[in-house]
């Protein structure tokens, strides 16, 4: 394993301990966090630990199986298979990830493009919601939200 692939799989293993700080520490001063679904950029450290404390406040229980890896320079690639509750029940969502690196072992960006649909019918499923701007959508608090809209709406 390259020191690059070695630190994204400690970062995704480290969401199963639900400690936002320590994801956060992760990240340079500077980097940006977005799930391109919820479309909005979290900028700089602080605020990505602000994120990941309120995405934890409702999302638990987080297990990343990695499928595929690769790296190319400073950018590792991840297929994944994401477990997790939201707000209790259980979710499991295919995602593809981009990481950048830097020379320093620091993450500077880190870009998840996942369906949205598919975790909204797992939650109506589970009863919980069925509206897409249900209970996800008020999990990143001021950092934008989870608004998801069928296409041809």
């Amino acid at each position: 394993m390259t020191d690059k692939e070695t630190i994204v799989r400690a970062f995704l293993a480290d969401w199963s301990a639900g400690d936002a700080r320590k994801l956060a520490d992760y990240f340079t001063e500077d980097a940006v966090f977005q799930m391109m679904p919820r479309g909005d950029q979290v900028r700089g450290r602080e605020a990505i630990h602000e994120d990941f404390k309120a995405q934890l406040s409702w999302c638990t229980d987080c297990a990343f199986e990695i499928i595929a890896l690769a790296v190319s320079g400073n950018t590792v690639f991840t297929e994944r298979i994401d477990r997790m509750k939201i707000t209790g029940a259980p979710v499991e969502v295919r995602v593809a990830g981009v990481f950048g690196v830097d020379d320093a072992g620091k993450l500077t960006a880190w870009r998840d493009y996942f369906d949205m649909n598919a975790v909204m019918t797992q939650l109506s499923a589970a009863g919980i919601g069925g509206d897409p701007q249900g209970p996800i959508s008020e999990g990143p608090g001021s950092q934008g939200s989870y608004t998801y809209e069928q296409p041809g709406a």
